[in-house]
């Protein structure tokens, strides 16, 4: 229990560790790390929505990039190190462990909760059992269609990259405002989202009295 539940901590503090630095990272709380992965973001949607580098191209050129400069390091570092130009050092090799049966075994609860969450909703949005979660399905695939046909694929992704860099900070210093404004806009949402509910249930209504009224007509008059 001791091990399962020291597991559990642990990988606990690393998703939170994850959650903080990406959080750090899109509130520019260290301004030269996110200064630097946004020119590189930039600069990779310029090659590729205005030179015309295929993505897959590109994230083949980053990963070469990235293997030759951690090669180049390791031999670089252990040759300087044989000419005693630096002091030797022990360089690090790749574990043969990364995951045990405890860790799984500590997130196990987690995981088969996750996954029943995420397949109740789906079940419930195919079924179209929650009328509500349904329209606002029906409502946000239409918008991302929609902009995904006026701005393209590259320039939709471009989008949300710039607005996930920018909108976190800008919420932070216009938090009133904008609370305001998505209240505002949350009120008439509810509204329009209770106006279609109630005009459904009409319908079904009508249909319904319509079907009985054609079952009436259509069963024949019973002799005596």
């Amino acid at each position: 229990k001791n091990l399962m539940s020291a597991a559990a901590a642990s990988e606990g503090s690393v998703l939170d560790m994850a959650k903080e630095k990406l959080q750090g990272l899109v509130m520019w709380e260290v301004p030269v790390t996110t200064g630097l992965v946004f020119a590189v973001g930039l600069a990779g949607f310029f090659l590729v929505g205005v030179v015309g580098y295929p993505f897959i191209t590109l994230v083949a050129y980053a990963l070469l990039l990235h293997l030759l400069a951690r090669f180049a390091y390791r031999h670089g570092k252990t040759i300087l190190g044989e000419l005693n130009v630096i002091e030797k050092s022990t360089m690090p090799k790749a574990p043969s462990t990364f995951v045990s049966v405890d860790d799984v075994s500590a997130s196990l609860p987690q995981i088969v909760e996750a996954v029943n969450r995420m397949l109740h909703a789906a079940a419930s949005l195919m079924l179209a059992d929650d009328t509500s979660l349904a329209l606002k399905w029906m409502a946000g695939l239409y918008a991302f269609a929609l902009a995904s046909r006026l701005l393209g694929s590259t320039g939709l992704f471009f989008l949300l990259f710039v607005c996930a860099f920018t909108l976190p900070k800008g919420y932070e210093q216009k938090k009133e405002e904008v609370d305001q404004a998505a209240a505002m806009l949350l009120s008439k949402a509810k509204e329009l989202s209770a106006v279609a509910v109630a005009k459904l249930g009409e319908l079904r209504k009508a249909r319904d009295s319509r079907d009985v009224s054609e079952t009436v007509h259509k069963t024949p008059p019973r002799h005596l």
